[in-house]
């Protein structure tokens, strides 16, 4: 099947208004392996949307030549909402203006309408349960009747990504290292070819998959919630799904954009999507940790920010990371507070330098190999 493009229209919000959702797919309908991949959830997060940018044209040249062997899916823009919301020259497209949400908050959970469904059927078979699982999701979906613009942009996403074996939710943060979260149940198989394919230089899992109701997160927990669910059936971990950060926001270029569509490429070809050879799978840059090992620096009072330590950096625990200072403060040395690491890890994310900072805020994260006490219970998604 020729690659086509085609888009779903959503309900109207405001009188003389509406938007559309553009996607492109890629060989056969219910080919396999089925990848979706897409970007811009947070809607000013473009980085993975430059990486699309610049993948798109190899997938068609790929599709030109008959190379497309499973089916692959691509949203360049998955947030049509958040692209729009323009205030003062500036671009918002974290939280939905409307509803307050996240936009990468609140997704389905589809294990409970799957579960009433296909679960007395589930049995030894991984293979046919795989199958089971999957058309039941895409019929709890299709039975759906969204009210808004927001659920029916939720609802004809899943439609599209329910039933793949690889999702990629491509994402960025302010400033940061390349780095994936992904489910502990992918780690090492899939994910760990992922990682190394992608150049990652943090992977964190959440185990055994993430209690948040991310885009990622529930499409990587609907198969093990269905496996604590009925621990007697085979039922494996049917998708790869992750969420992709992209480095910082302002690192948006065709340098990094046709590096990042390459790697995504042949990551692909590797997972038997496309033909052709991956070749040797690069060196993993570093192994995956546990989110309960992920320091998160707060802020603990209002002031602007100072970094000591650049992003990408391995720190010790007790290392000063960043100061806020109070600018009405003038004495000077005083007037600063130091936020220091509590594990030892790598800093991949942080805010620039010169940022305003309030109570509570994030201010940077660490991946450390040790599970912290003051962590336990925390997502860490808390902004």
């Amino acid at each position: 099947m020729p690659h086509v493009k085609r888009t779903i229209a959503l309900p109207s919000m405001t009188p003389g208004t509406g938007r559309r959702l553009a996607f492109h797919r890629f060989g056969k309908a219910g080919a396999r392996p089925k990848a979706y991949l897409q970007a811009a959830i947070h809607a000013n997060e473009l980085p993975g949307a430059m990486a699309l940018h610049h993948l798109l044209p190899m997938l068609v040249e790929a599709d030109r030549r008959g190379r497309i062997k499973g089916e692959i899916v691509v949203v360049p823009t998955v947030n049509p909402i958040g692209l729009a919301q323009l205030v003062g020259n500036n671009h918002l497209g974290r939280y939905d203006f409307l509803g307050r949400d996240n936009f990468n908050r609140n997704w389905l959970d589809l294990s409970g309408a799957v579960a009433e469904r296909v679960g007395g059927r589930l049995g030894p078979d991984a293979g046919k349960n795989v199958a089971a699982i999957r058309n039941a999701a895409l019929a709890v979906l299709a039975e759906m009747k969204p009210v808004n613009e927001l659920q029916t942009l939720r609802v004809e996403v899943m439609k599209l990504s329910a039933d793949a074996d690889v999702v990629l939710d491509l994402h960025c943060d302010l400033e940061a290292v390349l780095h994936l979260f992904i489910s502990r149940r992918d780690w090492p198989g899939a994910a760990r070819a992922l990682a190394a394919d992608l150049g990652a230089a943090a992977t964190l899992y959440n185990d055994s998959y993430p209690a948040a109701l991310t885009f990622s997160g529930v499409n990587s927990a609907l198969w093990a919630r269905l496996a604590e669910r009925f621990p007697e059936a085979n039922i494996p971990q049917a998708c790869l799904s992750a969420t992709v950060e992209y480095r910082g926001q302002h690192e948006v270029n065709h340098k990094l954009g046709d590096a990042d569509a390459r790697n995504l490429y042949r990551f692909l070809v590797r997972r038997g999507a496309i033909a052709g050879r991956a070749g040797k799978l690069p060196r993993l840059k570093a192994d995956a940790t546990p989110v309960g090992g992920m320091d998160v620096g707060y802020c603990p009072k209002s002031g602007m920010l100072v970094y000591h330590v650049p992003k990408g950096s391995m720190v010790r625990k007790g290392t000063p990371i960043c100061e806020v200072i109070d600018p009405s403060d003038a004495r000077g040395p005083k007037a600063r507070i130091q936020i220091v690491a509590r594990t030892d890890g790598l800093l991949f994310s942080r805010k620039p330098d010169g940022r305003l900072a309030w109570p509570g805020k994030v201010v940077f994260r660490i991946a450390g190999a040790r599970l912290l006490a003051h962590r336990k219970g925390m997502s860490g998604l808390d902004d």
